[in-house]
């Protein structure tokens, strides 16, 4: 063992990256189980410090694919110590050659994808080991520490809502009301349209259609009143679905029917100011107050996508940089 593999196996990038730029030939150095400065820094270093050493050294680059005693690439051992089907490599290295070392496999014939799906004991076992102290020879402290805030580098944004949105079921239900009003409201105000219907007395093909079917404020309010009940259906739908329990990873129906609750609730708002505008064409001042009242919750809509894009992007730095903002 080197002193650059011990410096990337306790997780000192700093000390590492002065080895690489004083002399980059470390780099082809391997110990007595195949492993080289990549498999090790994949054990211990953030994503950060991944993604800073593979696009500052093209010498460590080339090690990607480079395999130890038991044919394991660095990124086997990446896979070892955070298994998980998200675990792609795309974060780290450009999807071209991530789609390479995705299917690169050892001499047991046991690939990157595998070891995400399924883990893999052995490796994981002897990763363990490394990082177990047992208080004697020339490496008492561990040979390798394992990065915890790499295991939890993938898919952040999913795993904060699954860890922290408390009572998903029980908010699944209140969500379900909701979507279930919007739908109704708007289905409703399809057959209620702003300024009604030609008279039945009328003659000729036009009879009982919209008076207003011409004005662009009532095509506008038409279109985003079938995008708000389009939405809000497929947020009921999910929630149908999320009652049933078919998925393991809930939490994506829940995310994914809430964004269409909020997305209807935005289009209904639409809807409304349309709709109003297109009756209150005539009295202009009107109109134009009563748009800028119901346009108020498009800002509040910005104010709070502001705040989650916050809040993920401090998670973001938490989980992969163990950075606090």
């Amino acid at each position: 063992m080197t002193a650059l593999h011990l410096a990337a196996g306790q997780g000192n990038s700093w000390i590492a990256r002065q080895i690489i730029d004083h002399c980059p030939e470390c780099c082809e150095l391997v110990d007595d189980r195949g492993w080289n400065v990549l498999h090790f820094a994949m054990v211990s270093f953030s994503i950060r410090q991944l993604k800073r050493l593979l696009n500052k050294y093209p010498v460590v680059r080339n090690l990607i694919f480079e395999k130890d005693e038991k044919g394991n690439t660095p990124f086997h051992v990446l896979a070892a110590v955070c298994p998980h089907p998200g675990n792609d490599g795309y974060d780290i290295v450009p999807w071209k050659i991530a789609k390479g070392y995705y299917q690169a496999v050892n001499k047991q014939n046991i690939s990157v994808e595998h070891i995400n799906r399924y883990g893999f004991p052995e490796l994981e076992k002897e990763i363990e080991k490394l990082s177990k102290a047992d208080g004697s020879g020339n490496y008492p402290d561990c040979v390798v520490k394992i990065n915890k805030n790499k295991k939890r580098a993938f898919y952040p944004f999913w795993e904060y809502l699954e860890e922290n949105v408390f009572g998903v079921e029980k908010a699944s239900e209140y969500h379900l009301v909701v979507a279930a009003l919007i739908a109704t409201v708007t289905f409703a105000a399809a057959f209620t349209l702003p300024g009604g219907y030609k008279s039945d007395t009328e003659d000729g093909p036009n009879r009982g259609t919209a008076i207003l079917n011409k004005n662009v404020a009532f095509q506008a309010f038409v279109i985003s009143d079938a995008i708000a009940m389009v939405l809000s259906l497929s947020a009921v739908l999910f929630h149908f679905f999320l009652s049933l329990k078919l998925f393991e990873k809930s939490i994506f129906l829940f995310s994914f029917a809430l964004w269409f609750t909020l997305v209807a609730m935005a289009a209904m708002i639409i809807a409304f100011v349309t709709g109003t505008y297109a009756v209150l064409a005539p009295s202009l001042g009107l109109a134009i107050v009563t748009c800028i009242i119901g346009l108020a919750f498009v800002f509040l809509v910005i104010f709070m996508f502001y705040m989650v894009i916050s809040k993920a992007k401090e998670k973001l730095l938490y989980y992969n940089y163990g950075l606090e903002l």
